[in-house]
């Protein structure tokens, strides 16, 4: 699970959406207070900004941050916005007291943790003028250690050196990121991590000169252990591997006071507590962690208990699960459910002897059950946990293994333990938490692929299931039609004009014309690159529709210009206005999308990357496109320079550089990509030659598995995927070897490929999902070793579509990246799966420039 989606759920039970969203009922008055003459407010996302007209800010410089509790944050507010305004004084604050709970929860990010109020000094004098006043003022008030800061005295102020203003420039992945600018005016990250640092050459104020030697002073844990290494950080605190002076080993669990909030307020140190005595109650329970007591350092409380040997449920799954793989005989799957079948039988014993105590567990999924060498299961984690006497529901909990609302005591964990049954077999339990009617096809997808025995099942499709009696009745908007749509999705042979319409109408039934930020909702990434891009916004879906012959809704395209002509754009092909020109002009606004490609022309080089996601390989292609359509010698020149410095760029890092990473999307093969096409254009055959050594430096980064496959090794995980892994690599390798079919690369084709052939995908989406296999494999067929087979494998491919599938409104939809809620994006909803179908049923495009050069390609009228 990826801890940064969870913010985004709160506000819609269907939909990623920003937090402010959620909190919009339950806003600060200081919001809409009116303010005196000579101040104004803005907002910026979850802040309300309110400054002095008459005042000018340096762009950067030590800023203050107030911390505080949910209990008594509006009487900090209001003492606060007093003095702020008494005294002249820029600030900021988070909009409302739910907002500040999801900033301060368990999985929010541990760098801005703890900011309530942002405070911004004009000048030294100032600076030192504020810290005392304010300081007086909130002596005593509480609040979460603001990790990314230095904290002054005791209370709850805290200081960074930072920006200002709003001044941006790309980190070493080619991100674009929020920047400071160094003594010679190179701009550089401003670096908010968990840690306090400044940087070298920051003026130091002389006020703040003691605490910054202090604090560096500061080495000794005091704890009467060594911490050997992190096992995990959350924003609760974090968990180590520690050793004693006789060099036995223990685990010591964190809690940071205030922090690590549950939906109830509840922090960390209240919930760490709630687990030792948890503990000591279960002591000598097998598959129950021995502890060792509580002790404290420093501000923070931590638990000491016993480091089970053995691996997490998660890990063990990714190790066995047969249908990971391509052509997984009988054999390993029958072998594969004895040893699951083992392990619910190992489970429910352990859980009945919990039980037994009279304690629910509270909080069951994989990564709170180790198994150890023997085979035994052990729990742990047991900070939700609650006697059954004094049963408190869980205000936490893992997506979909957390029961919903209806179910008490000890039916939480058989919740939880049916959810781990289904996922033990199909590891999509999110899909019932989404909509409960899904339990019954997971169950039936179970019997049908794996040898359970009869009844196996029964407890998944009764728990996870809805019925009218537990309130798990689906939403109308859900589930109605979601017969029909799996038929549709998985008959024989393919209706892909009905296929397509379907997927057009529920796409355009999710549709939002009346919000200004989104067209279309999809991941949580269109919170930090808007909701107007080819990858997560607007662009991407109507580019989807247009290739594959659906209807597009002409109040859509106008809401892309209307929204093109009043936001400010960056530039980038997936991530930026790039890609939404390019669009613009397929869709025919051609002067639109030759004013914007104009614009984005002039806009200052903030230090992009050389990538295809937002870098200058997209950019080169982008150009590329338009220098087609218009005739015009600038723009093929332009592209040309990029393509060749980013190519070269890339090509000195190449395999010197230990962080690079693979892929179509932030790999070399972007660039190799761009150079190719380049190539079709000029023929200059020192692009394709360049485009060769790139696409090898990506290949570098793979890994031959034992099954046959290839794929991009990172870390401990081996990604198959389009936007990050081998498919996205094998995309240009098809593109290549289209001029060059001797070339070495050649023999890396059908590993890639069979890299896209297994059964189970556990998303659904194009960039890191099925449907990106399923496109990439449509336009690879021709190549493959046995046409017959291939296209078998695309049948089969199309129709596993359906296990991810909830209709919405009656039409099919598709879940997002995380499996939590809808989306319609291209890079991980709807539109990518339309997309990656038509390719794989029509011939339609794939991908902008992806295909090789016979294959079909939007095209625009623009005039030469």
């Amino acid at each position: 699970m990826d801890n940064r989606y969870e913010a985004y759920a709160f506000a819609d039970p269907l939909f990623y959406d920003t937090p402010r969203r959620w909190g919009a009922h339950e806003e600060f008055a200081a919001v809409s207070r009116p303010l005196p003459a000579g101040w104004e407010r803005g907002e910026l996302e979850i802040w309300s900004v309110v400054r002095p007209v008459d005042v000018q800010l340096p762009q950067q410089g030590w800023k203050i941050h107030v911390s505080s509790c949910t209990e008594d944050a509006e009487e900090v507010l209001e003492q606060v916005y007093a003095y702020c305004l008494r005294e002249h004084l820029t600030f900021k604050f988070l909009r409302g007291l739910p907002i500040l709970q999801v900033q301060n929860s368990k999985y929010a990010q541990r760098g801005s943790s703890g900011k309530f109020c942002t405070l911004y000094p004009a000048d030294e004098a100032e600076l030192e003028r504020c810290l005392d006043g304010l300081g007086s003022l909130l002596a005593g008030r509480r609040g979460p250690y603001i990790l990314s800061d230095l904290r002054w005295g005791e209370g709850p102020l805290y200081l960074r050196y930072g920006g200002f203003a709003e001044l941006y420039c790309r980190n070493e992945a080619g991100e674009r990121v929020l920047a400071l600018a160094g003594p010679d005016g190179r701009l550089e990250p401003d670096v908010r991590g968990a840690g306090f640092s400044v940087p070298a050459w920051a003026p130091v104020p002389a006020c703040l000169a003691p605490a910054i030697a202090e604090r560096a002073a500061q080495r000794d844990s005091g704890l009467p252990y060594t911490v050997e290494r992190v096992l995990h950080f959350s924003n609760a605190g974090g968990v180590y591997l520690a050793s004693r002076a006789d060099g036995s080993r223990l685990v010591l669990k964190e809690a940071r006071p205030y922090a690590g909030l549950d939906q109830r307020g509840v922090d960390a140190v209240t919930r760490l507590r709630n687990e030792h005595d948890t503990l000591v109650r279960l002591a000598g329970v097998p598959g129950v962690p021995e502890q060792y007591g509580l002790l404290t350092a420093w501000e923070h409380e931590f638990l000491a208990e016993e480091y089970v040997e053995g691996q997490s449920l998660s890990d063990w799954l990714a190790t066995r699960y047969p249908l990971i793989h391509p052509d997984s005989d009988a054999e390993a799957v029958a072998e594969y459910t004895r040893e699951a079948l083992a392990v619910v039988d190992r489970l429910e014993l352990a859980l009945a002897a919990i039980h037994a105590r009279g304690v629910v567990f509270g909080d069951l999924h994989p990564r709170n059950l180790i198994i150890r060498p023997d085979g035994d299961i052990c729990f742990i984690d047991f900070e939700l946990a609650s006697t059954e006497d004094k049963f408190l529901r869980p205000a936490l909990g893992a997506a979909g293994f957390a029961a919903p609302p209806g179910y008490t005591g000890q039916q939480v964990d058989r919740y939880g333990l049916a959810a781990v049954r289904l996922w033990l077999f199909m590891p999509l339990a999110q899909l019932p938490a989404l909509h409960p009617g899904k339990a019954g096809e997971l169950a039936d997808a179970i019997e049908r692929r794996f040898p359970v025995p009869a009844g196996y099942t029964d407890e998944i499709r009764r728990l996870l299931g809805s019925s009218p009696s537990d309130g798990r009745t689906p939403r109308p908007e859900l589930g109605r039609g979601q017969a029909e749509a799996n038929a549709l999705l998985t008959a024989q042979p393919a209706d892909w004009p009905r296929i397509r319409d379907a997927l057009a109408a529920g796409i355009a039934a999710m549709a939002t014309p009346d919000r200004t930020d989104r067209l279309f909702p999809g991941d949580v990434a269109q919170f930090t690159h808007g909701g107007l891009g080819l990858a997560h916004g607007a662009a991407g879906v109507l580019y989807a529709l247009r290739s594959t012959g659906a209807e597009v809704d002409p109040a859509h395209v106008r809401w892309l210009l209307d929204a093109v002509r009043t936001r400010p754009t960056t530039p980038g092909l997936y991530h930026g206005g790039h890609g939404v020109a390019y669009v613009l002009d397929l869709l025919g606004e051609h002067e639109a999308a030759l004013a914007l490609l104009d614009r984005l022309g002039r806009a200052a080089d903030d230090g992009r990357g050389p990538g295809l996601g937002n870098g200058a390989s997209g950019i080169a292609l982008t150009l590329l496109h338009f220098a087609a359509a218009t005739g015009e010698q600038r723009l093929l020149d332009e592209a040309l320079a990029l393509a060749r410095s980013a190519a070269d760029a890339l090509e000195k890092s190449g395999r010197t550089d230990p962080r690079g990473k693979a892929g179509l999307l932030a790999g070399t093969s972007g660039a190799a990509l761009a150079l190719v096409r380049l190539y079709e254009h000029t023929g200059e055959r020192t692009l394709l030659d360049q485009a060769e050594t790139l696409l090898e430096l990506d290949l570098d980064r793979c890994t031959s598995m034992p099954d046959g496959t290839l794929q991009v090794a990172d870390g401990r995980r081996v990604l198959p995927y389009v936007e990050t892994g081998s498919a996205g690599i094998g995309l240009v390798l098809g593109d290549l070897l289209a001029h060059r079919p001797d070339s070495p690369l050649a023999r890396h084709e059908q590993p890639i490929r069979r890299a896209g052939e297994p059964e189970f995908i556990i998303q659904p989406g194009l960039f890191n999902g099925r449907a990106g296999l399923l496109g990439y494999l449509a336009l690879t067929r021709q190549r493959a070793a046995e046409p017959a087979a291939a296209a078998a494998l695309l049948e089969s491919q199309r129709r596993l579509l359906a296990l991810h599938q909830v209709s919405y409104q009656g039409h099919p939809a598709f879940p997002g990246d995380q499996l939590l809620r809808f989306s319609a994006d291209l890079a991980t909803g709807s539109a990518g799966v339309l997309l990656a179908l038509g390719t794989a049923l029509a011939g339609t495009p794939f991908l902008p420039w992806t295909g090789g050069p016979g294959a079909p390609a939007p095209t625009a009228a623009t005039p030469g």
